[in-house]
């Protein structure tokens, strides 16, 4: 079976009876050829070929009847001398190109392909000569084996019929004219059964179901799963059924089945005379009907559609679309138990002949279109899928052993599941120096998979489906990832995974007392991020007064800013900023940068000491309180109005130089003026007192009057100008 597919096309309404009397040579063999009587057009185009070996339409008209009949040394004769003399069309050097790959010539026929450019089927079949090596990688997952009750004639499209197989074949001559059919040359099709007898035995076949027999031909056929309902592919002599070519189109009809035959043979609404409808094929559950056809709105030759139940009706016929129809030729559609669905083309990449090509339909829809290779496919045709409800035995139809017009059937199983997609290779890689790392745990769509010693794995992921990928490896930040067969147009390609190392990054703090500087148990310590103020943490510290947080997803080079509160009762709040930039891995200390001393509220403390302030700057020889020294006071202000039974002395200190008595002038103003500030912000008077001490307590040995002459560095001098708050009374 090829490019005619003669079991679908149909017959002209005068078969091969017609006269032609005495016209000449060349007007029977065209009107042979124009009737669709090839065979018998065959004799007369050779007769004429001899004479005139160059003839265009000689060669080009007998090169189709080659085609149509399945005779791939007459294709190359005639294809081949078209193309040699320059005389080709693009269509015939595709059809050279397809007798070039049946006779296993396939580098040659890739340049042929190469060169049609009508449609897709040129570059879809170019590609299949890349693709042979693909075509024998799931060989091991398929068995075929040729069945007992094939004849010397036609047989194909098998199904299973309770414990019997119902097929189509030519094997007899039909009773209704002793003509064989003008296309083929062979009888017309009826539908036979034959019976398991057991251990595999199946008995001699005969007529299937004689009532459903007509004139002309009959199958192939499908049944619904309980077995009463079939639907089946005919055309007939009924002259209300001839198209307006005088041709007689194949029908696909429903009939009721029971122990007395069948009944209700009725005609399926969405045929009609002038396309044909075949093929049928029945979704388990009964719902969808897939079948071939010709009608119009295709994109070529014959198309697969499928047809939904609505209620107790069919509904409109709907095209697969362009994934799975070409402009070839698409027929014997199967729709398995698991929603794939099988179907047979010449249009696709291909091993040759008809192929069997399988889809998942899915939401009314055909996903990616996959050639099952061998053993499944051959250089011939190979055709007529069927699965029972298993989805794994059944039976495949195939011209392989002799090829030509010889039509068998074969047992068909399918050994192992195959996932068909893309193939990926995935690889695991250390994300800084690109290193491979090896035996890699991680999870795809949550199935656990592993990389193997150099770091890789070989997949096959499926069409339409994403792929989240999950690694989370020991010493490695986790990685979150998707792949899907939408990342590359290659059959074949690599996805890499670069793993990020884990500096181990962690926050170290230590809370004490600033009295004591012991460790401080219960220190509830908040922790928010900057700028957004989103919670980081919140912790109460232990005996040991620390605190230790993992940094997960931080790295070498980041930057890391939070705002900390530390909390205790009877101790004074503190809230500090910690902005760090990491240059390193391991701990980030946060004691080197900020004061995590808690001061209890009693008197003597110094508040300076117990909340994060910063030095009261004044300009040189004034008083008058800057911006940046408001910001400070208002500390205070904050803590006194927390603790409202809290007085304070606010004492102004200078160092040794300058004259004492001009420091202890200058400190006082500075004391009083912040004093007046914080009275101002609502602070009563009597809560705070300021007074300058000037250089009369000095906290180190930097003494600057009389003879002795300080050596004291500038840091040590700063030490002795601060400005002390200290608790004098608690009410």
């Amino acid at each position: 079976m090829k490019t005619s597919f003669k079991y679908f096309l149909l017959l002209n309404v005068c078969f091969s009876i017609y006269s032609f009397g005495q016209a000449s040579a060349l007007k029977k063999a065209n009107k042979y050829y124009s009737t669709k009587a090839y065979s018998q057009a065959i004799p007369y185009y050779e007769k004429l070929l001899k004479k005139d070996s160059s003839n265009k339409i000689i060669l080009s008209n007998l090169g189709d009847c080659y085609r149509l009949t399945n005779n791939t040394k007459g294709q190359l004769l005639c294809y081949g001398g078209l193309v040699k003399s320059g005389n080709a069309e693009q269509i015939h050097k595709l059809y050279y190109g397809q007798a070039l790959t049946e006779s296993g010539q396939k580098e040659s026929a890739k340049t042929y392909f190469e060169q049609y450019g009508a449609d897709a089927r040129g570059k879809n079949l170019a590609s299949s000569v890349d693709k042979m090596k693909a075509y024998t990688k799931n060989a091991d997952a398929y068995k075929v084996e040729i069945t007992s009750y094939n004849s010397d004639q036609n047989d194909f499209s098998a199904v299973k019929y309770q414990e019997s197989v119902v097929f189509a074949s030519s094997r007899n001559k039909t009773k209704w004219i002793n003509k064989k059919h003008g296309w083929t040359s062979d009888s017309y099709m009826k539908l036979y059964t034959s019976e398991n007898s057991g251990n595999g035995v199946y008995l001699k076949p005969k007529i299937f179901m004689g009532d459903l027999s007509s004139k002309y031909n009959d199958g192939p056929i499908c049944f619904s799963k309980d077995f009463n309902t079939v639907y089946f592919t005919r055309n007939n002599s009924n002259k209300k059924m001839i198209s307006s070519e005088d041709t007689y189109k194949l029908k696909i009809f429903e009939a009721g089945l029971n122990q007395n035959g069948f009944d209700r043979v009725t005609e399926l609404p969405f045929n009609n005379n002038n396309n044909n409808c075949a093929h049928p094929s029945l979704s388990a559950d009964g719902t969808y009907l897939f079948f071939a056809s010709d009608m119009d709105g295709g994109f070529g030759g014959m198309d697969i559609y499928y047809v939904k139940k609505e209620g107790e009706t069919w509904g409109t016929p709907v095209n697969l679309g362009e994934k799975v129809n070409t402009a070839g030729t698409e027929v014997f559609p199967f729709i398995a138990a698991n929603g794939l669905l099988y179907f047979s083309s010449n249009g696709h990449d291909g091993m040759g002949g008809l192929d069997v090509y399988e889809t998942k339909f899915k939401d009314n829809k055909a996903g990616r279109v996959y050639n099952m290779g061998e053993p499944v496919n051959s250089t011939h045709d190979d055709f007529g899928v069927f699965l029972g409800e298993d989805n794994k035995i059944g039976y495949l139809s195939s011209n392989r052993k002799s090829g030509g017009m010889d039509d068998d059937i074969y047992n068909f199983e399918i050994l192992r599941e195959v996932k068909r997609g893309k193939e990926i290779v995935i690889v695991t890689k250390d994300k800084d120096n690109g290193e491979i790392i090896p035996n890699t745990k991680f999870a795809m769509n949550g199935d656990t998979v592993t990389t193997n010693e150099k770091g890789e794995l070989a997949t096959v992921i499926e069409e339409d489906i994403s792929y989240n990928l999950v690694v989370d490896k020991t010493d490695y930040f986790k990685l979150e990832d998707s792949v899907s067969t939408k990342t590359s147009p290659d059959d074949t390609f690599t996805k890499e995974l670069r793993l990020e190392k884990d500096p181990h990054l962690s926050l170290l703090a230590f809370v004490t007392d600033a009295k004591t500087n012991l460790a401080l148990e219960g220190v509830k310590i908040t922790i928010n991020e900057l700028p957004s103020k989103a919670p980081f943490d919140n912790y109460t510290t232990l005996a040991t007064g620390d605190y230790r947080k993992p940094l997960k997803g931080k790295k070498v080079g980041d930057k890391i800013s939070y705002f900390i509160v530390l909390e205790k009762p009877g101790y004074i709040t503190k809230t500090s900023t910690f902005i760090y930039d990491i240059k390193a891995p391991g701990e980030i200390k946060v004691n080197e940068s900020l004061n995590l001393t808690l001061g209890k509220v009693e008197v003597g403390n110094d508040l300076a000491k117990m909340i994060d302030m910063k030095p009261i700057n004044f300009d040189l020889g004034k008083s008058t309180i800057r911006k940046d020294a408001a910001l400070e006071l208002d500390k205070v202000v904050k803590i006194m109005n927390e603790y409202p039974n809290m007085y304070i002395e606010l004492g102004a200190h200078t160092d040794c130089r300058g004259a004492a008595a001009a420091n202890a002038k200058l400190s006082g103003a500075r004391a009083k003026s912040s004093a007046a500030y914080i009275i101002k912000k609502g602070i009563k008077k009597d809560r705070i007192v300021g007074k300058g001490y000037g250089e009369a307590k000095l906290l180190n040995g930097c003494i600057c009057e009389g003879k002795i002459k300080p050596t004291c560095s500038e840091d040590e001098h700063a030490k002795n100008r601060r400005t002390e708050f200290i608790i004098t009374k608690l009410k």
